[in-house]
């Protein structure tokens, strides 16, 4: 009895974690959601974070190192519109066109330079999965990579 009273348990706080965000949600996060389409229309590069329905622990601690590179790194660029940080759940249906744009494989970070509203070049940051143990590492990674394509490094 107490076994199965524990596995239901664990079930409720799973489903409710999933139905109001997760552990790793951030306001940020949530309106990058919110404005990716209609920032992909504007002139800059977009820092992108690709994910789908179905979001691992690893799938969040990326977006959220990656959040953190990029706010920490790039305040100037996100305030004056050079850059936009933007998090795209792909399993939306208007959202499913950035899987073939970008050749995504996996939940994904991308750099994508936009102007008059088409794609001029992109960088898919590949190693995000390989650096993710080491937040350091992983921050310096997409700053870096972040600096490079902004022209800065």
């Amino acid at each position: 009895m107490k076994r199965r009273h524990a596995t239901w348990s664990l079930c409720l706080a799973v489903t409710i974690a999933f139905a109001v965000g997760g552990p790793g949600t951030s306001a940020r996060a949530t309106a990058g959601e919110q404005a990716s389409i209609r920032d992909a229309d504007a002139d800059g590069v977009v820092a992108f974070y690709f994910h789908g329905n179905v979001r691992c622990a690893t799938c969040r601690k990326i977006e959220a190192y990656t959040d953190e590179a990029i706010h920490a790194g790039f305040a100037e660029a996100l305030e004056n519109g050079t850059l936009t940080w933007s998090v795209v759940n792909v399993d939306e249906p208007d959202n499913k066109h950035f899987v073939g744009d970008f050749e995504l494989v996996t939940r994904s970070v991308v750099l994508a330079e936009y102007h008059d509203g088409e794609v001029v070049r992109w960088k898919n940051l590949d190693k995000v999965w390989q650096l993710v143990r080491s937040e350091d590492r992983f921050v310096e990674y997409i700053q870096g990579e972040t600096r490079e394509f902004l022209g800065e490094g």
